[in-house]
Order: structure tokens, then sequence, then C-alpha cells
């Protein structure tokens, strides 16, 4: 017995399931690969203090991203009831682990405009003043990235010129 087997195509549905599996094993791939990258930091400031137009701000840079972040410069623009407070332009070295946080403790000098508006607030004049804090960081791995923070600040009982 010669029995010859003739050549049959297979049909088109026996392809599906591989060209599934491996299309899903790309986008796993694409997105377990090394997880969140290039996020800026998530920027907070814990505390204010103000003496004439001195001004020390306590910031906290959290990294949203899975891998450690090296920044080499940071520049933020500080406004309270959209007046401007306060600039910081610094080539400043640090690492922040990933997940993690750093904090960094500014000296500035606060503009007369934004002195006043504090002096509204510690006077009791208002009740807190809205906050925003624009700018961001230089990363020889990431380039630049800009954060944005919207909040509001009040006067911390019994302690003259400090904010939270």
């Amino acid at each position: 017995m010669n029995h010859q087997t003739a050549d049959v195509p297979p049909s088109p549905r026996a392809w599906r399931l591989p060209a599934l599996c491996t299309a899903l094993l790309l986008l796993l791939t694409a997105c377990g690969g090394g997880g969140v990258k290039g996020e800026a930091p998530f920027v907070q400031v814990t505390s204010w203090r103000i003496d004439g137009n001195a001004l020390a701000v306590s910031l906290r840079l959290r990294n949203v991203n899975s891998e450690a972040l090296v920044v080499d410069s940071i520049h933020l623009d500080i406004e309270v009831d959209d007046t401007p407070l306060a600039t910081h332009i610094a080539q400043q070295r640090f690492e922040i682990a990933a997940n993690g946080m750093e904090s960094l403790e500014l000296q500035l000098t606060a503009k007369d405009d934004g002195v006043a508006a504090l002096e509204r607030l510690s006077s009791g004049e208002t009740g807190s003043l809205r906050t925003r804090i624009e700018g961001d960081v230089i990363s020889p791995d990431e380039g630049r990235l800009a954060f944005h923070r919207d909040g509001h600040i009040y006067t911390v009982p019994g302690r003259p010129g400090n904010f939270r």
C-alpha cells in the first residue's frame, strides 16, 4: 500500500491562536520591560518659613519611577495667590531612589509682593493662600522633566512666619 499525503494548507483558524499568543507576549514584554521611566518627580513643599525677605522652603521630591532618578539641576518658580514669591535655579546633583523620596532645604529670597501676601496670611486677613509650584529637573538620563503642583498654605498656630 502506497499512501501519499497531499499538502493541505492549514485552515486560517489554525494560525489565530499562535498569532494571538505572540501578540500577547510582545505586549507583556513591552509593558514589563523596566517599569515606569522618565516621569517627573512629584514635588511638595512640606514647610515654609519667612523672615523679612529670607524664605526657607523644605521641599520633598518623590520619584514615581521604578528606576533611580539622577538629577543634575533643579529650577522652580513659586507663586502665592497668583503673585510671584520666589525662584530657585541651581546646579544640584542628587539621586532619588526608585519609588523613593529626597528632601531639599532651600534658602530663597522672596519678592516683595509675595512677602506682602504671606503677611496677609500671617495677620489672619486671609485663612489660606493658593500656591503654585512649577519647574523642572534636568536628568542626564531622562533630560528635562517638568513638574507642576497647585495647593494651599496655612499658618502654623503659635509660630509666626511659619506655614504648612
